[in-house]
């Protein structure tokens, strides 16, 4: 970390597409897109979870972490972002500066509260991954098995 810098964590939804290009000398992916935290409150006389303030940011993933959230995620998607806050400036049409808040990620993941996810872990050193480490399809497979609210079983 960087002194002064804001690291953040939000959770939200994902609220648009996902984009990737690539930028500067070395053609670095650079993936972005929007995310929306709501801010939830029971009513007790409703009897029902009330949206009330939201916020909305966009999110940068720069290299491998741009290409697995490309691949990853859509609109509508539940994630958990960390990543460092920071405000980009621009000129408008009308030559007023504007700012914007950002964050610029370094971990990207569902929110497993809201959603089900396999891990599709990268080999490191060519070797086989350990046997603890199961193909998506089998992690798939024991979760569809399991009654909702039940604990995860553990190999």
């Amino acid at each position: 970390m960087t002194v002064g810098e804001t690291p953040v964590t939000m959770v939200g939804t994902v609220i648009s597409d996902v984009t990737l290009k690539r930028v500067g000398e070395n053609a670095n992916p650079l993936a972005t897109f929007q995310l929306r935290a709501t801010e939830r409150k029971y009513d007790r006389e409703k009897g029902a979870w009330l949206d009330h303030r939201q916020f909305s940011i966009r999110v940068k993933c720069w290299r491998k972490l741009a290409s697995a959230a490309h691949a990853a995620l859509r609109r509508g998607d539940p994630v958990i972002v960390m990543g460092k806050l920071f405000v980009s400036e621009f000129s408008g049409a009308d030559g007023q500066v504007r700012s914007v808040p950002e964050v610029e990620a370094w971990a990207v993941g569902p929110n497993l509260v809201l959603s089900r996810a396999a891990a599709d872990r990268e080999q490191r050193g060519g070797g086989a991954a350990p046997q603890a480490w199961h193909s998506p399809e089998s992690a798939h497979e024991s979760q569809e098995s399991q009654e909702v609210g039940a604990p995860l079983a553990v190999a």
